[in-house]
């Protein structure tokens, strides 16, 4: 093995580049492997998410015109949990189904966080939240699911 003289920096970086070509195939294959084990860190999230599947303020209008402030009905469903909220004018009440006490953790786009308490039936009601999209993560002996982020 030669002595290689690492005190001038075009020696140096002529060993190193050298180096990385002989190890250039192994690389490759930890980056893969890496990208690999990096795409389970949001596995468990992923499995979690309840998705928004009806949302009433998108509904076609029906034969009838629609009052301006009607309540708004949003649906998300997940396995083992779904969640209903109905905004109104004056508040957002929502229900666990299938029905069972718990804790809703909202989070807001801004980072903050706001807890309730859902009763025993799933129901709770939302405080009054600043303006901008939110999402809930509701905990109960059944699981846990987080919904989309929606504008409420």
């Amino acid at each position: 093995m030669t002595r290689r003289r690492w005190d001038d920096d075009d020696c140096l970086l002529e060993d190193l580049a050298e180096a990385l070509r002989e190890t250039a195939p192994l690389a490759r294959t930890v980056a893969e492997h890496a990208e690999g084990a990096l795409s389970w860190r949001t596995i468990d999230e992923e499995l979690l998410r309840a998705i928004l599947t009806f949302d009433s303020s998108l509904e076609p209008v029906a034969e009838t015109r629609a009052e301006p402030g009607e309540n708004r009905l949003l649906v998300f469903t997940s396995a083992p949990l779904s969640m209903e909220l109905e905004v109104t004018l004056v508040e957002v009440v929502g229900q666990i189904l299938p029905p069972s006490a718990g804790e809703i953790l909202i989070e807001t786009a801004d980072g903050a966080e706001y807890r309730v308490t859902a009763d025993e039936t799933g129901f709770f009601v939302l405080p009054t939240l600043p303006a901008g999209s939110v999402r809930l993560r509701c905990d109960t002996a059944t699981g846990r699911v987080v919904t989309d982020w929606v504008r409420l």
